[in-house]
C-alpha cells in the first residue's frame, strides 16, 4: 500500500506561541526546526511511508526538506491545517496515493513503531478512518485516511471529534488508536511538564529540557 505522510508545518516565528512564558521567540524558532527534523527522520524510519510531503510557507522549512529529502510543497502564506493538507492531497491524488497519513510535527514522542501501527490499521477494509487523539482528546495526533481524499480535514476545531462525526456521517469505519508516544503532543506549558519526567533524548526534547528545566523546576519541584 502507498502510503504518503503529509506534514503541515507553520511560520516558525507562528509556531508554539503558548510556550512563551518559558521560551523566547528566537528558541521557539529552533524547537520548530528540530521537531520538523526529528519528525522527517522518524517517518524516513518507517517501513509503511511511501513519501514524506512538507507543506509550508516557510523558507526554512522548504531547506529542511531539500536536505531531507522530502518533497516540498510551498505556501504562498500561512492559511491553517485544513488549507496545507488540502494542497497535499492533491499532490497525493496525483501521485497515485492509496492512503495518506497527517502528522503534526509537534508529536516529540513519536516513534517509526507508531506510524507502522497506525498503517497497519489500515490494511482492511478498502475505506478507513484510523485516527489518534490528543490526551485531551480534542485533537487529531495522526489521521489516516484510506483512500487519501477519503475526507476534508477539520483541524483547529476539535479535530478529533469533529473528524469521527464527519466519518460517521458517510459511513466511514473509524478505528482508533490509544498511544500515548502519539497523543502526547507539545502544546502547553502542561505538556512540556509531562515531557520533562520522560527518559527521550532526541534532538528536539533534549533542547527544550535543557531551555526550561530551571525555570519550570522553579514552579513544580515534581519535576525530574
Amino acid at each position: 500500500m502507498k502510503i504518503f505522510a503529509l506534514v503541515p508545518v507553520k511560520k516558525f516565528e507562528s509556531s508554539k506561541s503558548r510556550l512563551g512564558a518559558v521560551l523566547s521567540i528566537n528558541e521557539r524558532i529552533k524547537l520548530s526546526e528540530l521537531l520538523l527534523i526529528n519528525t522527517i527522520s522518524v517517518l524516513k524510519k518507517s517501513s509503511a511511508i511511501s513519501n514524506i510531503v512538507v507543506v509550508s510557507s516557510d523558507e526554512r522549512a522548504m531547506e529542511i526538506a531539500r536536505r531531507t529529502d522530502a518533497k516540498f510543497l510551498k505556501e504562498a502564506k500561512d492559511r491553517g491545517v485544513n488549507a496545507a493538507i488540502a494542497v497535499a492531497d492533491d499532490y497525493s491524488s496525483e501521485n497515485r496515493a492509496h492512503a495518506s497519513i497527517v502528522i503534526p510535527v509537534d508529536l516529540p514522542l513519536l516513534t517509526a513503531t507508531d506510524v507502522n501501527m497506525m498503517c497497519r490499521k489500515a490494511k482492511s477494509p478498502e475505506r478507513c478512518l484510523v485516527i489518534s487523539p490528543s490526551i485531551r482528546y480534542d485533537g487529531s495526533n495522526a489521521l489516516l485516511r484510506k483512500p487519501s481524499r477519503l475526507l476534508k480535514t477539520h483541524y483547529d476545531d476539535d479535530s478529533f471529534n469533529a473528524h469521527i462525526r464527519a466519518a460517521t456521517q458517510f459511513g466511514i469505519p473509524i478505528k482508533v488508536v490509544l498511544s500515548q508516544r502519539i497523543m502526547n503532543d507539545l502544546d502547553s506549558i502542561e505538556d512540556i511538564k509531562i515531557l520533562m519526567n520522560q527518559p527521550v533524548t532526541n534532538p528536539p526534547v533534549a533542547y527544550l529540557k535543557s531551555k526550561v528545566r530551571t525555570s519550570l523546576l522553579a514552579s513544580d519541584p515534581g519535576i525530574n
